[in-house]
């Protein structure tokens, strides 16, 4: 069976899911349990939905994209008309730090690009230029739906995906230079930003490789010290190591992710020779990897790893067919029910799961003999 076919069924199903407001199912951001609105599921299935029509011009695909983006221009999904609205979690940001806008951001983009519609991408625009840059570092900080700016997010892949978003907003013809400048300001830094495990493992807090550039984003935080504390803090407990170890190994292909994203919108840029980003491209293929990487929680039941292993590795013209074969194919056998047509086996958050088949819009269509869904 071909790729394709099965995020067509996928996709088929989700149609009628679209409810009449244009939004669809919220899911609760897998383990962290969150209260989210539908506007994350909604950016993803806007993205799979204009792909789709893209490469079959079937028109259902593309209507239902055009109720999505609807929605996502909505009181509902942009109340304060600054950030969207992603989660409602008391303690936490509503605006879902970068990641939430990143999420947005990239759909309307593709959407824009698709449906050949100005204002979706004026609107991802105009929300990505709200963020302010700290010049100096590249990196952003977060703004809240009523328009209050907050610290800066203090998650690497967080940083890294608004980045990946502006990238992808940045190739559209109408789009300001001052995304293109301000992407490739965070490239020009992103080797000081980006730390490693000595394996290669992403270090999954922010926490650049160099003192003095820490103690800098604490001084330029002039709202306080939400989300800096692993950019002071001194060596985590063994305990909390562990944990955040763990956690990066489900997490580094979601990096890598939006790293082939860079890639593709800055194919020329010093960053791909670095000897820093060959080790994280690499530790992808160690056995230590592969080994732990399914068993882990935020891996494949949260973050679909064999949907964006294949994807860097297409990208950055790492492995074999048949390795991003095995990737793709133990996601589907792992995740993917034949009875409903969705990703919601194995998994605590079936609606979010399912929508992350937006990822594997990009793969390459290839066959999946081993695969053949019942």
């Amino acid at each position: 069976m071909e790729l394709s076919s099965i995020i067509s069924q996928i996709a088929e199903t989700q149609l009628e899911a679209v409810r009449s407001d244009g939004s669809v199912p919220s899911g609760h951001n897998g383990l962290y349990r969150d209260d989210e609105t539908p506007v994350r599921n909604s950016s993803h299935w806007l993205l799979t939905f204009s792909l789709l029509y893209e490469s079959t011009g079937d028109r259902r695909f593309q209507e239902a994209a055009k109720r999505v983006s609807e929605y996502l221009n909505t009181s509902d999904a942009r109340p304060g008309e600054h950030t969207f609205f992603h989660r409602k979690v008391t303690d936490k940001d509503r605006c879902n730090g970068l990641i939430g806008q990143a999420w947005t951001i990239e759909g309307l983009a593709v959407a824009a690009h698709v449906l050949g519609d100005s204002a979706l991408g004026d609107l991802a625009k105009d929300v990505f230029l709200l963020h302010s840059q700290d010049r100096r570092t590249g990196l952003w900080k977060r703004v809240e739906v009523d328009g209050q700016t907050l610290p800066f997010d203090a998650t690497f892949n967080h940083q890294l995906w608004f980045g990946a978003a502006g990238a992808i907003l940045a190739d559209l013809p109408w789009t300001s230079e001052r995304v293109d400048d301000r992407v490739r300001r965070f490239l020009d830094e992103l080797e000081t930003n980006l730390r490693l495990y000595p394996s290669g493992l992403i270090f999954h807090p922010l926490k650049p490789d160099s003192t003095r550039r820490r103690l800098h984003l604490v001084r330029a935080d002039e709202r306080g010290r939400i989300g800096l504390t692993f950019l002071t803090s001194s060596v985590p407990l063994p305990s909390r190591r562990r944990q955040l170890e763990w956690k990066a190994i489900g997490y580094h292909a979601f990096n890598l992710y939006a790293f082939a994203l860079l890639k593709r919108q800055y194919p020329d840029h010093e960053f791909w020779e670095t000897e820093k980003w060959q080790r994280a491209l690499e530790y992808v293929r160690t056995d230590e990897y592969r080994e732990n990487v399914w068993q882990n929680e935020y891996g494949s039941p949260y973050n679909p790893v064999g949907f964006e292993v294949p994807f860097a590795m297409e990208v950055f013209d790492i492995g074999t067919l048949e390795e991003r074969r095995h990737w793709i194919t133990k996601q589907f056998e792992r995740h993917y029910n034949p009875e409903t047509n969705r990703l919601d086996r194995n998994t605590e958050d079936p609606e979010t799961l399912t929508a992350r088949i937006y990822q594997a819009t990009r793969l390459e269509n290839i066959s999946l003999p081993e695969f053949e869904p019942q």
